[in-house]
């Protein structure tokens, strides 16, 4: 999700696990992070309003939008105008505060006698319909965009009026720009985010429906690979994966660019109730089982995860699609993992399925050295007890065997 744009929305899944899905290009654009009311600074809007009206615009200084972020430090109004004081340049400036405020009077004078472009930019590419959509404010997005406003001007970040108003859950805006005035629904930032991305994010389900109405791309990605369902997976929005999967147009099965599936994203998260609901409907989902056992870039598989995170009803519900328990990619096995973490009755569940405690991980360990190691009584006493019993089937069958020869 473009950072710039949507700091305020949740952060996504990550190793331990709110940290591993957030790619380094989202961390980067975080720290760019810049508040886009720092362009239009309360000091200066009474300046500019002094020098041309008498009335008061709001004070508000914080814009709703934690959004659509600009370096604070650079873009004051003082230092925007200074770089060109011209009328002009004040009066775009004073047109695109009106928007950001809500000031519909303002927007028409400045619009009908001073002729300001209905499309100016700032030094960040926003135009006044953007800022107007931002902050929600229906009735002067309306009538910038009857005086011919471009309902898909994209800002700097490539951010258009469409997917601001989609990330504030702007219903009324999101409703005009699409059906009276036909915003491409699909219009991404640029990386890659498009409107739906961002409200099953969020979980706007009456905004997800508006823009699935409009006919977008359900399976659209972003630059990294992530999809509609996948957002609304890792932040636990059932209402939103329902509305996805019922268009019978949503690819379960998809990986994002390190291999994470919609499923993975369920599991590692502890969503039980999306899994129990994706299981419930698995013949309106392209069979789950197929993405059981695929593993992200770095080897961890859904079990995995779920053994990793201590998530011992998830991992009764997966083991029964007889998932792979064996050694993964990653050079462990999920008995490793739940011996690792010290989650006993997950080890016991392995063992019941057939885990093996004698299984050597890449660096030579198996479980039962693990517990050792790290003095995790319980786990070793369910591990011996495991091959002590493995050992009597053995000895029970060589003397069931040596007794036929006779």
């Amino acid at each position: 999700m473009d950072s710039r744009i949507l700091s305020a929305i949740p952060e996504v899944d990550h190793l331990e696990e709110q940290e591993e899905d957030h790619t380094e290009e989202e961390e980067e654009e975080e720290e760019r992070e810049e508040d886009i009311n720092n362009n239009y600074d309360h000091n200066n809007i009474q300046q500019i309003n002094n020098q041309h009206y008498s009335q008061t615009i709001s004070s508000s200084s914080s814009l709703l939008l934690k959004t659509d972020q600009i370096n604070s430090q650079s873009s004051s109004t003082s230092s925007y105008l200074s770089s060109s004081n011209s009328p002009d340049r004040i009066l775009n400036q004073k047109f695109h505060i009106a928007a950001l405020t809500g000031n519909l009077n303002l927007l028409q004078e400045l619009l009908t006698k001073s002729r300001v472009p209905v499309d100016c930019r700032d030094k960040e590419n926003s135009t006044a319909l953007l800022l107007a959509c931002a902050r929600g404010h229906y009735t002067c997005a309306d009538y910038l965009l009857a005086n011919g406003a471009d309902p898909n001007a994209r800002r700097i970040t490539g951010a258009s009026p469409l997917y601001f108003a989609a990330s504030y859950r702007h219903t009324r805006i999101v409703e005009l720009l699409l059906s009276k005035y036909k915003a491409i629904v699909d219009l991404s930032t640029f990386d890659g985010s498009t409107p739906l991305h961002v409200s099953c994010e969020r979980g706007f389900t009456d905004v997800v429906q508006l823009l699935i109405n409009s006919q977008a791309n359900i399976n659209a990605k972003m630059n990294d690979g992530t999809t509609a369902i996948m957002l609304a997976c890792q932040n636990g929005h059932l209402s939103v994966v329902q509305m996805l999967i019922a268009t019978e147009q949503c690819n379960i099965n998809i990986q994002r660019l390190d291999g994470i599936t919609p499923l993975f994203l369920i599991i590692q998260n502890g969503h039980e109730t999306i899994f129990d609901y994706m299981i419930d409907n698995i013949d309106n989902i392209n069979n789950i089982k197929e993405t059981i056992d695929l593993a992200r870039e770095d080897g961890a598989t859904p079990l995995f995860k779920a053994c990793q995170k201590d998530y011992d009803s998830l991992v009764n519900k997966i083991i029964k699609f007889k998932p792979n328990i064996g050694l993964l990619k990653n050079g462990e096995s999920c008995l490793h993992a739940a011996t690792m973490f010290n989650h006993a009755s997950i080890v016991r569940t392995l063992i019941d399925n057939g885990a093996n405690p004698l299984l050597n991980n890449w660096e030579g360990m198996t479980a039962v050295d693990l517990a050792k190691e790290a003095q995790l009584k319980d786990i070793l006493d369910i591990l011996m007890k495991s091959l002590a019993t493995k050992l009597s089937e053995h000895g029970r069958q060589y003397l069931l065997h040596k007794s036929t020869r006779r």
